[in-house]
């Protein structure tokens, strides 16, 4: 009786804290033109404290993760700093999405600034397209828009949606809404690629999420303490249309600006080996992945919760 009792009060918890998060979201929209863009990050910090303070299990889980991917590379109090941050930065992202639609080159010049723009166009002046391969690292989604304001074409690969609870699905709706005001492509793709040949033929940029759970090849790799599954996609795209991947990431700064930071071209290994090209890249793109999240761990903190919670609902492939 009383297990579920606390079944019906957790529900509870969880339903109230959706209703304050929604609620601060509207809050924080409205006051977005009396504060600006940096002046709602606030309101994500403040949403990612309260959530941290208030959700135990999903506080805890979090850190186990965490413990679990870096093993002793971090004390229990690291661990738990690394966890905190981890909420404030993954619900300062959610609230800056909610923004996207009222972005303009002003504000994102004032919030962003950008390392290694050259090797964006020694990539295109191939003539052979670009993948922007990104990951769920901090506001990972920043570049698209920077970038289109900037001029370039920009292509993004969207996924399966998956909602978790309701407020997951309404600002998931919202952000779709404003995401639809950006000059962005948004490329719907199942098993058909033509869209993205089409882009890529016409020298554009196609972002994929290196870490996204679709895909239909994985690669088993080494990840710190763990064993992770990657999906080979990107370079086999890239080996077929022989576009060029340019590794991009974004790290959020203490003063909560962003630096977008575009690697150098990567050079695909084994290019006259089918069976290994794929592996021996998943592996080597894996290794700079890691050099960041071991950098800066509260950037991909709230990205283990997510995945442990969609390999508990057995949705799209596991992670680990």
């Amino acid at each position: 009786m009383w297990t579920i009792l606390k079944g019906y009060i957790r529900q509870s918890v969880v339903l109230l804290v959706d209703a304050v998060i929604w609620l601060l979201g509207k809050v924080a929209y409205m006051l977005f033109f009396l504060l600006g863009w940096r002046g709602t990050q606030f309101f994500g910090q403040f949403i990612g404290c309260i959530i941290y303070y208030t959700n135990r299990n999903k506080r805890r889980i979090t850190a186990k993760e965490l413990t679990l991917l870096f093993g002793k590379r971090f004390d229990k109090d690291e661990i738990n700093n690394i966890t905190k941050r981890s909420f404030q930065i993954y619900y300062m992202r959610q609230i800056e999405t909610v923004f996207y639609g009222i972005l303009d080159k002003h504000i994102l010049d004032k919030v962003i600034h950008i390392e290694g723009i050259e090797n964006l166009d020694i990539a295109l002046s191939k003539g052979k397209g670009v993948i922007l391969l990104l990951s769920h690292f901090g506001s990972f989604l920043l570049p698209l828009p920077y970038l289109a304001y900037l001029g370039y074409k920009i292509n993004q690969i969207t996924g399966r949606q998956i909602h978790g609870s309701l407020i997951a699905e309404r600002f998931w709706l919202w952000r779709k809404k404003e995401a639809d005001r950006l000059p962005i492509n948004f490329l719907q793709v199942g098993k058909f690629l033509r869209p993205v040949y089409r882009a890529l033929k016409d020298n554009e940029i196609v972002a994929i999420a290196f870490d996204g759970r679709d895909g239909s090849r994985w690669v088993t790799v080494d990840f710190f303490e763990r064993k992770a599954k990657f999906s080979t996609g990107p370079f086999e795209l890239a080996k077929k249309t022989n576009a060029t991947i340019v590794p991009t990431f974004v790290v959020r700064n203490k003063n909560n600006k962003h630096t977008i930071i575009m690697e150098k071209p990567f050079q695909l290994l084994n290019e006259n080996k089918a069976e290994k090209v794929s592996v021996d890249n998943v592996v080597k793109f894996t290794n700079i992945f890691t050099d960041y999240i071991a950098q800066y761990p509260c950037h991909f903190g709230m990205i283990l919760y997510v995945n442990k919670k969609m390999q508990e609902s057995m949705i799209g492939t596991s992670l680990f």
